[in-house]
């Protein structure tokens, strides 16, 4: 298999993509990414599955293909809807071990909980007490130092905030008609104009906002424009940092 079977995404969860499954299996790319949207309403049961506009190259040059993530849990089950074929019976099993390996992997890397201090001897007690206070010391600063980092990600991401397009493009760290074409090509806004999508209103992420005006022969008219809410920053802030698109920004993450 060209590409590691499962991987972890912005969350540090352990995922796998219809390309992998596609491959294992010997399927078509379509057809399982097919089967994923047939049987969406199941797979949310087990988290939210992503969707991702990748490029691959062809022999006519470089194209797009969407690309479903799938958690342990929904790429199972994306399996069981298949026919029980050998390939895929085999596959199945590979991949099974490799969400296994890549906890195991995580486990690992967890740091080991210190031991308790002996408050019974006294030399002990006191380094104990010591080390705590200078913790508390060394915290204190820090929430101090953070407290203009805090201050900005609580603004933007303000369960009240709303932000144009343009204004959210600055504060994610990405071109504005970047922003406009990903937000287009992943299904959050109109293919034309700037319209939300219902599922994005449907999830928090964004608002449709009406500007009226007046024509120079004095007809009224209005326009819509998508507004990008402050859970609408966090996700695509997360979303974009997890298809390399932006760089970390560390006022964002203290949301999470």
């Amino acid at each position: 298999m060209s590409l590691p079977m499962v991987t972890l995404n912005a969350e540090q969860t352990p995922t796998t993509t219809t390309l992998i499954i596609a491959e294992g299996t010997h399927a078509q790319h379509a057809s399982v990414l097919k089967l994923v949207r047939k049987n969406l309403k199941e797979l949310e049961e087990f988290g939210r599955v992503g969707f991702q506009i990748r490029p691959f190259e062809t022999a006519g040059g470089p194209q797009q293909r969407e690309v479903a993530i799938l958690n342990e849990q929904q790429s199972t089950l994306v399996l069981s809807f298949m026919r029980n074929l050998p390939v895929v019976k085999e596959f199945k099993i590979a991949l099974v071990k490799a969400f296994f390996e890549m906890a195991k992997k995580l486990k690992a890397q967890r740091p080991p909980q210190p031991a308790l201090p002996d408050f019974t001897n006294p030399a002990c007690a006191a380094r104990a007490w010591a080390e705590q206070y200078e913790q508390r010391l060394a915290l204190e600063a820090q929430v101090k130092s953070d407290t203009p980092k805090v201050e900005f990600a609580e603004a933007v991401t303000a369960s009240d905030a709303e932000h144009t397009i343009t204004e959210a493009s600055k504060t994610l760290g990405i071109r504005p008609k970047k922003f406009f074409d990903w937000l287009r090509a992943n299904g959050f806004i109109y293919k034309q104009g700037t319209q939300a999508m219902q599922f994005s209103i449907n999830k928090g992420l964004m608002v449709t906002r009406f500007h009226s005006f007046t024509h120079s022969d004095g007809e009224k008219d209005q326009k819509t424009h998508a507004h990008v809410t402050g859970k609408g920053i966090f996700y695509f802030y997360r979303r974009l940092l997890q298809e390399g698109l932006i760089a970390r920004n560390p006022n964002l993450e203290l949301t999470a």
